[in-house]
């Protein structure tokens, strides 16, 4: 008898699991995230002023936001579009050697708003899905030359833009909520800066240069399935 009464809790364990299973991968959801993301930076002086490059130093910090999807399932395999939007906190710094020797070029690039819109590929083992994503991203951290020689306005980079791929592992909790955790490489690609002479011979030249970054971000989330 006790035999019999444990074999059945078992089954009805296991099929519960697997219809909860079954139901938080499929339909729309939205959830947050947090993590840590780190980059590299390079910048390449495209007209004179400085000798061309390029020049390159790190970037890191903080990343967190809100993330919105939708799932189809078919057997274990789990199909979507998944948007993410937020700040990525990708601070870094570095110094050119100035045409002049009194003086230097400082590169900067700070934080600002990211976001992307990828597809995603599952597979659905027990209450875990294992996944896969990539698509377009977007980063509105602003990058800066700025001689430290009077003189000389400077103007930074506009939006980045460019791709995303990685992929993760979410686990589960209940038919509505689910845990993640996630690794996304960036490539934003490159945008253009100036400083442009107001008093220095010769006034009103401008001097271009463009900023390159990539970047890696880890993190970990919770969602909720309506």
């Amino acid at each position: 008898m006790l035999r019999e009464m444990l074999a059945a809790t078992a089954a009805l364990v296991i099929g519960a699991s697997a219809a909860h299973a079954g139901g938080t991968w499929e339909g729309a959801y939205v959830g947050l995230h947090a993590g840590y993301g780190w980059g590299d930076v390079s910048v390449k002086d495209t007209n004179g002023g400085v000798t061309p490059g390029p020049f390159d130093y790190t970037a890191k910090g903080f990343v967190g936001g809100a993330t919105a999807g939708y799932n189809l399932r078919a057997g274990i395999a789990v199909v979507g579009i998944e948007g993410d939007v937020g700040y990525l906190r990708l601070n870094g710094a570095g110094i050119i050697p100035s045409s002049d020797p009194a003086h230097h070029q400082d590169i900067t690039l700070d934080g600002g708003l990211y976001g992307d819109i990828t597809g995603r590929l599952g597979f659905v083992l027990g209450n875990a899905l294992i996944y896969g994503k990539g698509g377009l991203a977007l980063y509105d951290g602003e990058a800066l030359q700025k001689t430290t020689k009077p003189g000389f306005v400077s103007h930074g980079t506009d939006t980045f833009t460019g791709w995303t791929a990685g992929g993760g592992l979410e686990f589960a909790l209940s038919p509505h909520t689910t845990l993640k955790a996630e690794y996304l490489h960036f490539d934003f690609g490159h945008q253009g800066g100036d400083q442009t002479s107001v008093s220095d011979d010769p006034v009103g030249f401008v001097y271009k240069n463009t900023t390159s970054v990539t970047a890696d971000s880890l993190k970990f989330g919770i969602n909720y399935k309506f």
